[in-house]
């Protein structure tokens, strides 16, 4: 017999509950590792890589429907900029992977107490595990049930991407 916990809504609400708090944890570990001064470097070099991607797109198509070879020399010559900007890029966003160890050992300490299981190997009884999906969600053919992982996972990417854009953590353009 499965605990009251394991049902829903009990369940559905714990998982948005640890959802919120590793999303949270995960954003404050990363505002702790990543200097604002970093992470707005990469936000600067992703505005200049949109900025000439569009122009370089722009210059190309011209210089094909005109058949200017001036201007589709400097399409190439931006082509290879554009190279540049994004080698630069992708190396100041890798030094934001340094906080995955961390976050990732809190995951799984996490996952451990939701679940009583990890990478496969169970080491208890978790209360929120049972028969019953977690969640459901409207779908094109009904309703569609949702275990543990998958409502995890949809409330993990919803709070993490709020945190984000509350604490400027999002490398896009804004």
């Amino acid at each position: 017999m499965s605990s009251i916990l394991a049902q829903p809504p009990y369940v559905t609400i714990v998982v948005i509950i640890v959802s919120i708090a590793m999303s949270f944890f995960s954003s404050m570990i990363n505002i702790r590792f990543m200097p604002k001064e970093h992470r707005q470097k990469v936000k600067d070099l992703q505005r200049k890589i949109s900025a000439l991607t569009k122009e370089k797109n722009e210059n190309m198509k011209t210089a094909k429907s005109t058949d200017d070879k001036k201007l589709l020399r400097k399409a190439q010559k931006q082509e290879k900029q554009l190279l540049q900007l994004q080698s630069q890029a992708l190396s100041l966003s890798s030094k934001q992977f340094r906080v995955f160890p961390i976050t990732m050992a809190v995951f799984f300490i996490v996952w451990l107490l939701l679940t009583g299981s990890i990478l496969g190997m169970k080491f208890f009884d978790s209360p929120f595990i049972g028969p019953y999906p977690v969640a459901y969600l409207p779908w094109l053919g009904g309703v569609m049930q949702l275990s543990l992982f998958n409502w995890y996972f949809i409330c993990s990417i919803l709070f993490s991407t709020i945190f984000s854009r509350i604490f400027g953590l999002t490398g896009g353009t804004d």
